[in-house]
């Protein structure tokens, strides 16, 4: 029997068409790159933004940036009123290099960055009236952007990010447990806005000015032409592994 073929075969099926025109550091980096860095902006989405609020444990705060890279989310704010937001660079595969990152000090920050450009605030509780299932968003989706927003391990949002969202939804669960893992959390909310985007492999909506902004961003860093992803002093988590430390 063979064995079957490397990497997830689902991945970048066909080619979509790129705004991206031809680079001038093109040259220094093999077809293959340039062809996935153009395949990934083109499935890249603005209109879904995803904001976690003061999460502290790294395995989390890498777990959740891998899903988002991997579901085509192309921003994602933090916020460290409390804490900093640590990843593990060890386990992240560097997708924190290839996302919109954005590192603000609170969550009234991140409201007003979201409510100047059109986007709904839904946040992730479980308030009486939360919309149940994050699948039941889709038609918000489709109708203005939104943002859903996650809380920390602990203690969830805080009362200011629910005083400040238009909304909340819950996931629904049957078993004894009443929470879920911060990072199963985002990739289970993902899944169920994306998930029909993802198997249709379509394509994003990242308009083609950011495409071609973000593809000369990424070329430059990888030929060491441009600044590294911004990053605090280095640290550590509670095992001792290194990990990255973005604080607002």
């Amino acid at each position: 029997m063979r064995a079957a073929a490397p990497g997830n075969p689902a991945r970048l099926r066909r080619p979509l068409p790129s705004p991206v025109p031809p680079h001038p550091l093109d040259a220094r980096i093999t077809a293959e790159r340039a062809r996935n860095y153009r395949q990934v902006l083109a499935r890249r989405v603005q209109r879904l933004v995803v904001v976690v609020e003061d999460c502290f444990d790294p395995h989390n705060a890498t777990a959740i940036l891998r899903t988002c890279d991997a579901c085509g989310i192309h921003r994602v704010l933090v916020t460290t009123a409390r804490n900093a937001f640590r990843v593990s660079e060890r386990v992240s595969q560097g997708v924190e290099r290839y996302l919109d990152l954005r590192v603000l000090p609170g969550i009234e920050a991140a409201a007003d960055w979201l409510r100047a450009r059109g986007y709904r605030i839904i946040v992730s509780d479980l308030a009486a009236e939360a919309v149940v299932g994050p699948q039941a968003l889709r038609a918000q989706l489709a109708s203005a952007p939104l943002a859903v927003v996650f809380g920390n391990e602990g203690h969830g949002i805080s009362e200011r990010a629910r005083a400040l969202a238009d909304g909340c939804f819950l996931l629904p669960m049957c078993g004894f447990a009443q929470s879920l893992n911060l990072s199963v959390s985002v990739a289970m909310t993902l899944q169920a806005l994306r998930g029909e985007e993802l198997a249709a492999d379509a394509p994003g909506d990242l308009p083609a000015e950011e495409q071609i902004a973000t593809y000369d961003l990424w070329v430059r860093r990888y030929c060491g032409e441009a600044a590294p992803a911004p990053a605090g002093a280095p640290a550590t988590d509670h095992r001792g592994a290194p990990v990255i430390e973005y604080r607002a």
